[in-house]
């Protein structure tokens, strides 16, 4: 009944009966699935020249289309079919069958049929994709098997380099069929001039006379994943491209699952950026603004280094206060999926003459993510989440908060992602060392509109409730505007009048301005999301700390078996 088996462990104890029942289960489902649709995908030979480890993805769209026209969530006609795979060479064939809710991690799930087998009769277009996995030991000793993306945007689906078959006409009959694909291609890498760092180029742009481009090599997280990692800013301003094996960005911060990406871009890029273009090196002259994740990273990029920036200007954030986790109260909820009352958590939605029309629930989310990623992997919204908030499982993945499959929420596991509750943060450090409720004051500008198409305005409405309890109405500005969904500059305004409004922060709060930004507000002692304290506290070391092997103990002449202490949603099994 859970997501995935961290554990991977087989206890082999004795006194433990152990039902025959689910090994009868097995064997009538593999006599279900050979009655059933099966997919057969080889690999061609010369196509691959190593063994290699991904997840195998089989879309089937509707006659005529493209399987890659639509995958989204909410409006795509195709079912999707996933499985993690090990050891490919070229001439392998495997096939794909069955599936199930209870082997994610180990078999087939499908969205938004999971079973194979069950996929309606009908003609297809039908294409299959790997995503190549590559096996890294990082340097707290957890060893991962994820995919770098390379300047492509990381899609779920057919990212560079992954293997892919020609699409084909096929026709699903209904009863006992095999289906046939071959990969025979790879999707082509974008061009290299020879002065990528790594393996990658994100793009090598021109120069102009005032935009210029910039690539470094970062030494932080080159350490942490034991191969070459570099960060690229677009601009001169705060976009940055820092693409991770997770999500076509890092969210701008320290964390377990992704590493120190927060090092990367404060501590070696922003200092390069400075001594490269000449840039006033001081908080007062460096404004963070975003919209959606940018909202949060920007964000969280003040509240953590208040020391190194001057304010934000952040709309319609993801989560910042998890007391509503977009429409989840997590703290409060045993399902992440169904309400008290029965009904399904939206997690996208629309208006139609100002009456909410709901477009994808959590659970449909969530599913649909599933089928492109197992251990948070699928390079989609809910999963990154569970990267950077949450800190690494046994199994060396992020500790998800939640059953991926049935919703049930894992309270120990969100007990882990308050560092990251924004307003959480701020309010445990209000006084104190880091003096937050001082520091950060009159400096956090938020925007967001009623109508958010992710209900992302309740989060931003508890961050306010909750600051506010401690600093007053006027502690925070946020701007809350009627009707408006997501998307848009800050307050809707033109991007010029936008631009004035921050070029003026900046003249105000400079030394000769209205109102300086004094320096025991913009003080070292401030700062949070320290590396050393993210990865001692989530990394490999934490996890295995927090887990207890079994044991057995002998009571009055009995054998009593002892579980032990394992992370919510470890599968344990038993013989």
């Amino acid at each position: 009944m859970v997501n995935f088996s961290p554990s991977a462990r087989t206890l082999a104890l004795s006194a433990v009966l152990w039902s025959h029942l689910p090994f009868l289960e097995a064997r009538q489902l593999a006599e279900r699935n050979a009655a059933g649709l099966q997919v057969e995908v080889s690999v061609a030979e010369g196509l691959l020249n190593h063994s290699t480890d991904g997840r195998v993805d089989v879309l089937f769209a509707p006659a005529r289309v493209d399987p890659l026209d639509d995958i989204d969530v909410i409006s795509s006609p195709d079912y999707i079919y996933g499985e993690n795979l090990l050891g490919l060479v070229s001439g392998s064939k495997v096939t794909l069958s069955g599936g199930s809710n209870f082997t994610t991690r180990t078999g087939v799930y499908g969205w938004p049929v999971v079973e194979v087998q069950d996929l309606p009769a009908g003609n297809y277009s039908v294409q299959a994709f790997m995503n190549i996995y590559e096996t890294l030991t990082r340097s707290d000793g957890s060893v991962v098997s994820v995919r770098f993306p390379c300047g492509d945007g990381a899609p779920p689906i057919d990212g560079v380099g992954s293997l892919k078959s020609e699409v084909s006409t096929l026709e699903v009959l209904g009863g006992q069929q095999t289906l046939g694909l071959i990969f025979s291609d790879t999707e082509a890498y974008l061009d290299f001039n020879g002065t990528e760092i790594g393996s990658c180029s994100q793009g090598n742009y021109e120069d102009t006379e005032y935009l210029k481009y910039v690539k470094i090599r970062s030494n932080a997280l080159s350490d942490f994943w034991g191969r070459d990692i570099s960060r690229y800013p677009k601009i001169i301003l705060v976009t940055f491209r820092h693409e991770t094996p997770f999500y076509d960005d890092s969210y701008g911060v320290n964390t377990a699952n992704l590493g120190p990406y927060g090092e990367a871009i404060n501590e070696e890029l922003i200092p390069y950026l400075d001594k490269t273009f000449n840039t006033i090196a001081k908080p007062f002259a460096r404004v963070q603004e975003g919209g959606s994740t940018g909202g949060w990273i920007s964000a969280a990029s003040l509240i953590f280094r208040p020391d190194l920036f001057g304010v934000t200007f952040s709309s319609y954030p993801d989560s910042l206060d998890f007391h509503r986790h977009q429409d989840i109260p997590l703290y409060d909820s045993t399902n992440a999926y169904v309400r008290l009352n029965g009904s399904m958590i939206p997690s996208i939605r629309d208006f139609l003459n100002d009456t909410q029309v709901v477009l994808a629930t959590v659970a449909q989310e969530n599913h649909w993510e599933l089928s492109q990623g197992t251990s948070s992997r699928s390079f989609l919204q809910w999963d990154i989440w569970n990267a950077v908030f949450g800190v690494q499982g046994y199994n060396s993945y992020p500790l998800e908060p939640w059953n991926k499959v049935t919703g049930e929420i894992y309270p120990a596991a969100v007990d882990y992602w308050k560092s990251f509750d924004l307003s959480n943060y701020i309010a445990s450090n209000w006084d104190g060392p880091k003096d937050l409720g001082r520091v950060l004051e009159n400096r956090i500008f938020l925007y967001v509109g009623t109508h958010d198409d992710y209900f992302l305005n309740e989060g931003v409405l508890q961050f306010q409730q909750r600051v506010s309890a401690k600093g007053g109405a006027d502690w925070v500005n946020v701007t809350v505007l009627e009707g408006q969904p997501h998307g848009g500059n800050y307050q809707r305004l033109p991007t010029w009048e936008f631009l004035e409004l921050a070029l003026q922060w900046v003249k105000d709060h400079a030394p000769d301005g209205k109102t300086p930004l004094a320096a025991d507000v913009t003080r070292v002692e401030s700062r949070g999301n320290e590396w050393s304290e993210v990865i001692a506290r989530g990394g490999r070391a934490a996890a295995v700390a927090r887990q207890a092997s079994p044991v057995l103990r002998s009571r009055f002449g009995n054998t009593v078996a002892e579980v032990g202490r394992w992370d919510p949603g470890v599968v344990l099994e038993a013989e």
